[in-house]
């Protein structure tokens, strides 16, 4: 199915696979509202991404804010709304981890895994289901992880933030399925971005070359979001070569 003239909602689009995706859906033709804390990460990629927009016909807004407060939702889909008049795509991908034996980790790293990964998602969509419901389509992907649907040492907190989005996505899909609604979930393993880095990984670590790649995951994306309207993958569970299932 070709994206070209959709509109979609990318959560964590500053970098990593974020931007990535981004990226990908723009030179598709898809307009892209790219939401992310750093405003400066927005800027440079609407930058680096006007030719491509210029020759797919395309848009990208770029909507700093805080993906886990109501309000940064709710502008996103005013701003959906004014310009574009509809919703297609809504990839939540923004998250945050932090490793360590439970003993280490504290209530504020509760609180900000669980705002960042899991109260971002649920906001989103359920700002995104009314304008999805009212016409009758719409695809929200979850980048969730491989600690999603295996329990991982050092991940307690991270895994439960997780795991609540891969269950929240199979739940909606029994509820939003008959508006013709698709609901997927994206867990793949290690990703050699900056994620988590000072949280748990160390930048040069030597085996972060044997991670995925953001690319990696946005092609995962795109073989989901491109797949017939007949057609759904509810979870796609990818790992590196280097690490067991």
């Amino acid at each position: 199915m070709t994206l070209k003239g959709k509109v979609a909602i990318v959560t964590g689009a500053g970098k990593g696979v974020g931007r990535e995706l981004s990226k990908r859906l723009l030179s598709q033709g898809v307009s892209v509202i790219g939401v992310s804390r750093n405003e400066e990460d927005l800027h440079d990629l609407n930058l680096e991404t006007k030719i491509i927009q210029n020759s797919a016909e395309s848009t990208f807004i770029a909507l700093s804010g805080d993906v886990s407060v109501v309000e940064t939702a709710e502008k996103a889909i005013h701003i959906a709304k004014e310009r574009f008049g509809k919703v297609d795509i809504l990839v939540n991908n923004a998250g945050v981890g932090r490793y360590g034996p439970l003993d280490d980790l504290s209530i504020e790293d509760y609180d900000v895994m669980m705002n960042s990964n899991m109260r971002s998602t649920f906001l989103f969509t359920k700002a995104v289901l009314p304008f999805m419901k009212k016409n009758k389509y719409g695809h929200i992907v979850n980048v969730a992880s491989v600690a999603g649907k295996k329990g991982l040492p050092n991940e307690t907190i991270y895994c439960a933030t997780k795991f609540a989005q891969v269950g929240f996505a199979q739940a909606l899909d029994h509820e939003v399925r008959s508006y013709g609604i698709k609901v997927s979930s994206v867990c793949p393993g290690g990703i050699n971005t900056n994620f988590a880095m000072g949280t748990g990984r160390t930048l040069n670590d030597p085996a972060l070359d044997d991670f995925l790649d953001a690319e990696d995951v946005v092609k995962a994306i795109l073989f989901i979001l491109e797949q017939s309207p007949k057609s759904r993958i509810i979870e796609l569970f990818m790992r590196p070569i280097s690490e067991p299932i």
